[in-house]
Formats: structure tokens, sequence, C-alpha cells
């Protein structure tokens, strides 16, 4: 019963603060032509891209509750179930690049990423809700509930097609208007942009593998898929 709860909970967390930002908040952007985009341009950003897939993996979760099945290796596995395990394999690494991504930058150089002018504006709790709640819910889910990873291949490719979409979205946007949606590219010369958007993948890539073993570790039975797309089923001793 606590399940449903959880997840319509967030559900309801972050559609609040999708509806708050919507209303309340009105961020300068350097280019006018942000203004003249729909939902305030909010889609601009990698934080806005995690988060709607945050929202719709949880919506997926409550009706898995409500439809599916939430054992750990059902003989026969719902599609709502199958769709809902390949989707937290990808908003959880996507979901812990951005928590370690916004607060490492906020620390080091907070211009960068959230400058003054920005956050004397935004609320703290919808800043964390961004960019630190969207770890944390992953978090308490992955240890509450019981997932199969989808093979290697499959769960790293659709990671790196998300990332590799936004991306070029971000190349785009900078195509259109002459501006970034993060400041930190604007100091980054084209040399600079490639080692980072390397790294970033790389680093989403680590992400992914760490969060399939994590998985591997808090679900006693579960199938456990490898590269060449074979499974396996093993139980912690």
């Amino acid at each position: 019963m606590l399940l449903p709860v959880f997840h319509l909970s967030v559900v309801a967390l972050n559609v609040y603060a999708f509806t708050y930002d919507q209303l309340y908040l009105d961020i300068p952007f350097p280019s006018t032509i942000f203004s003249e985009m729909p939902f305030k341009a909010r889609y601009v950003f990698l934080t806005i891209w995690c988060f709607i897939l945050q929202t719709i993996y949880f919506c997926i979760s409550f009706l898995n509750d409500i439809a599916g099945t939430n054992e750990s290796s059902p003989k026969r596995t719902p599609f709502i179930r199958t769709i809902k395990d390949v989707l937290f394999s990808v908003a959880f690494p996507i979901a812990l690049y951005v928590s370690v991504a916004f607060w490492s930058i906020y620390f080091i150089d907070k211009p960068l990423i959230f400058p003054d002018y920005i956050e004397a504006i935004f609320p703290a709790w919808l800043n964390h809700t961004l960019h630190t709640f969207i770890t944390v819910f992953l978090i308490i889910e992955l240890l509450v509930t019981k997932r199969n990873y989808p093979s290697r291949i499959t769960g790293s490719a659709i990671t790196m097609l998300f990332v590799v979409a936004y991306v070029i979205w971000m190349h785009v946007i900078h195509d259109r208007t002459g501006s970034w949606p993060y400041p930190i590219f604007d100091v980054l010369n084209l040399p600079l942009r490639f080692i980072f958007c390397g790294f970033s993948t790389i680093l989403g890539l680590g992400i992914y593998v760490v969060g399939e073993k994590l998985n591997s570790l808090v679900t006693p039975v579960s199938k456990q898929y490898y590269t060449n797309g074979t499974s396996k089923k093993s139980k912690l001793k």
C-alpha cells in the first residue's frame, strides 16, 4: 500500500513544482528568443529533461503498482513492468549525473551553473526538487522495489541516446539563439566543449554500470543480464 502512495506523492510534487515554475517564475535569459518559446523555454535545460523523465517513471511505477507486479522475478512479466524496469535503468544514471554535475559546478564556480541573479528569485525548495530530490527519490526506489535491468547493451544504448539527443538539442538552441542554456559553455571553446561532453558521456556510462551493480546487490533474486543478451537467475547469499 505504501508504494503507490510514495509513487503518487513524487508525481504530485513534480507536477506542483512545474506548475509553480510556470506560474510564478520568470528567469531572465540572455536572448529575447527564449521568451518566445513554449513553457518559458524550460525544455532547453537537461535538468528539465531529467525531471520529465523521472515524472514519467513514477507515473509508470504507480500504474505498475495497480495493474502490474512488483515481484523480483515474475514468471510472466507484464508489459508495464518491463517499461518500468527499462525506464529506471535510464532515469537513475541521468538523475545522478544531473545532481553530481550541478552541485559539483555549484560549489566550484557557482556563476557557471546558477548565477546569483537566478538564485535570488529561485526558491530553495524548487532548486532541491530539480537537482537533489531527483536522485534521492530514485535511490529510495532502488532500495524499496525490485526490478530486472535490460541487457547492458540495451540499457546503456538508450541512456547514451538520451544524452546525445540533449547535446544535439543544446547546440541547436545555441545556433538559433546565440546563447547556451548553461553559462559554463560560454567559457568553453570548441575543444573544451568536446572534452566536457565526452567526459560527461563516459561519466554517464559509468553511473549506468554503478546503477546496474547496485540493483544486483539490493535485489536478492533477479535476472542478471549480460552484454550478449543472455541471462540467468542469481541469488545473493
